[in-house]
């Protein structure tokens, strides 16, 4: 008996593991605004059995709010186990080995790798045969000489030739798999330009029209009279310009010329190939510290591990994350805190802007070493950047790791 397969997926989708872990993130984040939504229509539900908001038309019995109160606690019993498999999904994302050991003196810059080979363009079916061009109509017979009688008929204008052939394009490359992101590679070549179409006749000169009458010229105004002193006399005022002649008729225009025949169309060049494709995760940001991360403090991160988009930065070794305002984000933390000989409750702390989002806190016997977890969704004011910060109450903090997701 035969075993059953997976069918073949095309075009060939390529992941990798640390695009995966944000794209596994968004989806908690957006379950997570999903579940809180019901929880409101509950709430609101609630309120307009009770007659606290508007469009309640009767008085409600004790049986109706009985009634509610049932599929309520039924909603949030599905809810409460919903929130269960997120908290084991974000586990599991979390609990992902990030360690890269401690950070080395920044080496040299290595040289620029070759740019991988275009591959061969694809084959293109041929172009269909083009019909045969038309004859050209007969002129229409000239009239006789004599009197000027009426013009004789024009031939009819003879059918368009067809265009001709157009060569057949380059054959098309196999897409060839996606690689990672780096250097741009070099602008493929233009295609060939095809040959510029024979320029048509130029069609007659019309005849120059006639030129109207020049007007009269006006009469010329009276000369003043002259004064009588002999030296440095004064000029006498300049006569009155006669009225200028009416301006003759414009001459007719002449006959334009009958336009030249239009040139064949060039050959289109081949299409050069495609470029390759983006990234599809944008506004995403990873940060880490593998091992010992320091005492009691905001907890610095050493390592941009990710770093996506323009709502999000970091200077690697500061513990501020610097979020755009205005915008709706998802954050997820985890910390590996060491109680060494000291008993009690451990903390750490997300806030924002030195207003805390979250506090993951738990209670533990001295000598146990636990990992603390939390995430949180939040919008950043509007105006200027926000600074994320995790803030840890423990002595002993290792392997920190924030991640934080730009939803809107």
């Amino acid at each position: 008996m035969s075993q059953s397969n997976i069918p073949n997926i095309t075009p060939t989708i390529l992941v990798t593991r640390d695009q995966v872990i944000p794209l596994l993130l968004a989806s908690i984040a957006l379950e997570e605004l999903g579940l809180s939504h019901i929880l409101n229509a509950e709430g609101e539900k609630i309120q307009y059995a009770l007659g606290t908001l508007s469009g309640l038309t009767g008085p409600v019995t004790l049986s109706d709010i009985l009634q509610i109160n049932a599929s309520v606690a039924d909603t949030i019993r599905l809810l409460t186990r919903k929130e269960a498999l997120l908290e084991t999904k974000l586990s599991q994302i979390l609990a992902q080995d990030v360690s890269t050991g401690a950070t080395g003196p920044t080496g040299a810059t290595g040289p620029t790798g070759p740019t991988g080979a275009v591959g061969p363009t694809g084959v293109t079916g041929p172009t269909g045969a083009t019909g045969a061009t038309g004859g050209v109509g007969a002129s229409g017979p000239t009239g006789p000489t004599g009197a000027t009688g009426p013009t004789g008929e024009t031939g009819p204008i003879g059918p368009t030739g067809a265009t001709g052939e157009t060569g057949p394009a380059g054959i098309a490359g196999a897409f060839g798999a996606v690689g990672s992101t780096g250097l741009t590679g070099p602008t493929g070549p233009t295609g060939v330009i095809g040959p510029a179409g024979v320029t048509g006749a130029t069609g007659d000169t019309g005849g120059i029209g006639v030129a109207g009458a020049t007007g009269d010229t006006g009469a010329t105004g009276a000369i003043g009279p002259t004064g009588e002193c002999p030296i440095n006399c004064p000029t006498g005022s300049t006569g009155a310009t006669g009225t200028p002649g009416a301006a003759g008729p414009t001459g007719a225009t002449g006959v334009t010329g009958l336009t030249g025949a239009t040139g064949d169309t060039g050959a289109t060049g081949a299409t050069g190939p495609t470029g390759a494709a983006a990234l599809v995760t944008a506004n995403f940001g990873s940060f880490v510290t593998p091992g010992d991360a320091g005492p009691s403090d905001f907890l610095p991160l050493a390592i941009n591990r990710l770093l996506n988009g323009t709502l999000i930065s970091h200077v690697p070794g500061s513990p501020d994350i610097l979020l755009e305002g205005g915008h709706t984000y998802y954050a997820a933390a985890s910390v590996d805190v060491d109680t060494n000989a000291l008993a009690g409750g451990l903390d750490i702390i997300l806030s924002l802007n030195s207003v805390d989002l979250v506090t993951i806190f738990m209670s533990n016997p001295a000598g146990d070493f636990i990992t603390l977890k939390g995430s949180a969704i939040f919008n950043t004011p509007i105006g200027g950047p926000s600074t994320l910060n995790l803030f840890s109450r423990s002595d002993f903090n290792e392997n920190v790791n924030i991640s934080v997701f730009a939803i809107s």
